[in-house]
């Protein structure tokens, strides 16, 4: 048989309904407004290491230049204009993909670092970290910059070394030199291994022996440092030189089929980003220039080589009709045989140049091809259309098929000697204006500002990062914490009813400091400091509840325990003591929990004499009750520490102590230990009216809860229900639970426009006038929402 009165039954529920219950948008943005403080920082932090790296990278410069590339471009006229160079070529397809790669060949990017000497890398060493970056927000205009504490190893800015020459023995080609500055424009040279190679003057030459066939020979055109700066040096191979480059060098078509190319260098140095940019385009149009004008002086030299062959047989067919008009004298042409000729004459012709184009085609096409069969179907046809004419000129008299012969030699070999010398004289030309098939258009210039690090972009980066990882850690913390995010589901699990869901209140965060300090205050009770803050407003539904609940009983006694301790259960039980108080009723605070109680500091009282001096007999019931007029309330501290509080609890007359008090109270607060970590709530539930589990949001289970539920059973209490205290915002029944007074209302003002969007999240302006206070966790009872 139960000693208390029994729970409200609760209504059937469906727990595969609440079980399946979605995540809602709006439980997914008051997660991350309760989380606020976590994104925030995560924001800094990210936002912080990027502006650090902003502030020590190496600067990144890029140069470019633009190049046109001519796709119709066409140096070389054809020796014949006939059908045999009209079908389409390689030279009229776009060039601009073969170009990119003709770009970043060996045979331009050496040519390259030959001229302008980049296998040469000279640096001065930087002092470690942030030696660069203040070198480089030194103005090079004020001269060297002073050595921070006479650190004069390290560059500070402002320092000059221009590298005339700098030859090294093969075997430490890659090897880093190191050159040393000194008084009056000298130098010293060190090796790999620090050994000293020698000492010289800016514009001199210097060698040092190594051992080597080849010793290490040095000339500085330009040196301006402090006495005792250091240079890192570094004779890199042809090969890893046109490989960095390469690395650093982009070739991209500007947009599709325009044939602009756009070339890019990049690098830590403008003013060589330039220079090199413009010697990879100079010298690759020169090369365009020199091949094509190459391959006119080719085709020149083959066509002069064939003139005079092609003259000859001209000579020798024109000597040839003349002899035989001599000897036969003047020879009439009838019509039909003048005929006969000139078809003969063209058939010919074109038969040769339908050769010339069969040649050409078998350099780049397989004799299978579609075209070289065509080609060579059409020599078929015109040969046998040239066989035809043949045999109708053999019809016709002796002495016209001699003159018709002749007659069309010669007509022959003077096309073809006037097409050869149209054709020289074209090449001729070609070859002396030749430009080339690409231009410049722009000329890279020196670039004034970095490319890289790029600060817009970075912060944009960087601000969307420090979100998304603030969000995760408020996700992954939200999903570590131990408890159940739906209490109509633990309602259900536990068999208990939920009386009250306490939101967090900061201002109950500032009174818990000010006790942990121990600092001279009025007593800590939030319904005495701020009536109406929202924690406040829901103790005051728990007080009707409970008015409600235990209306029949003459004297009400209400035991306040929790699973474990932490749990807020302090605070229930003085702030809910308040408020009975404030409804005129007589209320009596127990603080039962003679191990670790803290009551006493919340009201600024003593702890002893208290209720284990009672209970032991060592003072009498008057003497350990203190009255608190500015709360309301009475109240009976811990008393002295005891190894044994429940032994004084079943032997001191606890029943008869609290009968006593009944007579008296309207209400008697005990504030109980945790029933996990000790019996004595057992024993307190025995004498209670109602008992109440406080839970922690975020720091429970269903589980705890059920296991507390059990142990009260088997001492034969049934708990009426439980309270969950330190709701945050985030928390799925916090809009519901924190209703409360807005203090802009109160002051009879009116609220801002955005005052209903912040409801909307479940935000309330009752809190928002508190400053906001960072405290480590607690476990102190005394400390709830």
């Amino acid at each position: 048989m139960y000693s208390q009165n029994e729970p409200p039954a609760l209504p059937p529920l469906n727990p595969a309904k609440i079980l399946e219950q979605d995540v809602s948008i709006r439980d997914i943005i008051d997660l991350l407004l309760e989380g606020k403080k976590i994104i925030f920082s995560a924001l800094g932090a990210v936002l912080l290491v990027t502006v650090v790296y902003l502030l020590l990278a190496p600067r990144t410069y890029k140069a470019d230049a633009l190049l046109r590339i001519d796709k119709n471009k066409a140096l070389l006229a054809a020796p014949l204009h006939s059908e045999a160079n009209q079908s389409p070529t390689e030279a009229d397809s776009p060039r601009a993909q073969r170009e990119v790669e003709i770009l970043r060949s060996r045979s331009v990017l050496g040519k390259v670092v030959d001229d302008l000497d980049l296998v040469v890398e000279a640096s001065p060493d930087y002092f470690p970290v942030i030696g660069e970056t203040l070198a480089r927000r030194h103005d090079a205009h004020d001269g060297l910059a002073t050595p921070w504490l006479g650190l004069s190893r390290w560059a500070w800015g402002g320092e000059k070394l221009k590298v005339a020459s700098f030859e090294v023995p093969d075997r430490y080609l890659d090897k880093e030199f190191t050159l040393v500055a000194l008084e009056a424009g000298r130098f010293r040279l060190l090796g790999p291994k620090d050994e000293n190679l020698g000492e010289g003057r800016v514009g001199e030459t210097v060698t040092g022996d190594m051992g080597e066939k080849v010793p290490v020979a040095i000339k500085i055109d330009e040196l301006a440092a402090n006495p005792g700066t250091h240079f890192g040096l570094v004779r890199k191979t042809s090969l890893a030189a046109i490989e960095t480059l390469q690395k650093a060098f982009s070739v991209k078509e500007v947009s599709k089929d325009t044939d602009i190319l756009s070339v890019e260098l990049k690098g830590r140095d403008p003013e060589q980003l330039a220079k090199s940019v413009n010697d990879i385009a100079t010298i690759y149009v020169n090369a365009t220039v020199s091949w094509e004008s190459a391959e006119a002086g080719q085709k020149l030299s083959f066509l002069e080589s064939q003139l005079p062959i092609v003259k000859e047989r001209l000579e020798k067919a024109e000597q040839g009709l003349s002899a035989y008009r001599q000897k036969h004298g003047a020879v009439d042409i009838s019509a039909e045989a003048e005929i006969l000729m000139k078809q003969a004459s063209e058939m010919e012709t074109l038969g040769i140049q339908l050769k010339q184009k069969y040649d050409e085609q078998s350099q780049r096409l397989e004799s299978a091809h579609p075209d070289m069969v065509a080609t060579n179907a059409q020599i078929r046809r015109v040969n046998n259309k040239l066989a035809t004419l043949e045999k109708r000129i053999r019809d016709l008299p002796r002495t016209e098929q001699s003159v018709v012969s002749l007659s069309r030699d010669v007509q022959v070999n003077t096309e073809l000697y006037t097409s050869l010398l149209n054709s020289a004289q074209e090449q001729r030309i070609a070859a002396a204006g030749s430009l080339g098939n690409s231009r410049i258009v722009d000329f890279a210039v020196t670039p004034e500002k970095p490319y890289w690090p790029n600060p817009s972009l970075l912060l944009a980066i960087a601000s969307l990062l420090g979100l998304s990882l603030g969000s995760a850690l408020v996700f992954l913390r939200h999903s570590l914490q131990r408890h159940d995010n739906y209490p109509a589901l633990l309602e259900y699990q536990v068999g208990l009813p939920l009386f009250a869901a306490i939101p967090h209140s900061k201002k109950q965060r500032r009174l818990a400091k000010l006790v942990d300090q121990g600092k001279d205050r009025e007593p800590g009770i939030l319904v005495s400091q701020d009536p109406l803050d929202i924690s406040v407003e829901s103790l005051r539904g728990l007080r009707t509840t409970l008015e409600t609940t235990l209306a029949h009983h003459e004297s009400k006694v209400i035991m306040v325990s929790s699973p474990a301790p932490g749990m807020g259960k302090s605070f229930v039980s003085t702030n809910l003591a308040a408020l009975l108080a404030s409804i005129k009723k007589r209320v009596l605070v127990i603080d039962a929990d003679m191990r670790n109680g803290r009551l006493h500091e919340t009201f600024s009282v003593a702890k002893e004499p208290g209720l284990s001096d009672f209970l032991a007999g060592k003072v009498s019931l008057g003497e350990v009750i203190i009255s608190l007029p500015e709360v309301g309330v009475d109240f009976i501290p811990r008393g002295s520490m005891r190894l044994d509080p429940a032994e004084l609890l079943v032997l001191g007359n606890l029943a008869e102590t609290l009968g006593q008090l009944k007579s008296f109270y309207n209400h008697i607060v005990i504030d109980s230990p945790p029933i996990l970590g000790a019996t004595d709530a057992a024993i307190l539930g025995k004498h209670a009216d109602a008992t109440f589990l406080v839970v922690k949001e975020g720091r429970y289970t269903a589980q705890e809860l059920e296991v507390s539920f059990r142990r009260f059973q088997q001492a034969g209490i049934k708990p009426n229900g439980f309270i969950i205290n330190d709701m945050k915002e985030g928390s799925s029944y916090y809009p519901y639970y924190g209703y409360a007074y807005n203090r802009r209302e109160k002051d009879g003002k009116s609220g801002a426009p955005w005052a209903a969007m912040g409801d909307w999240f479940g935000k309330r302006d009752g809190n928002a006038y508190l400053p906001p206070i960072e405290l480590a966790e607690t476990t102190d009872d005394s400390v709830g929402a």
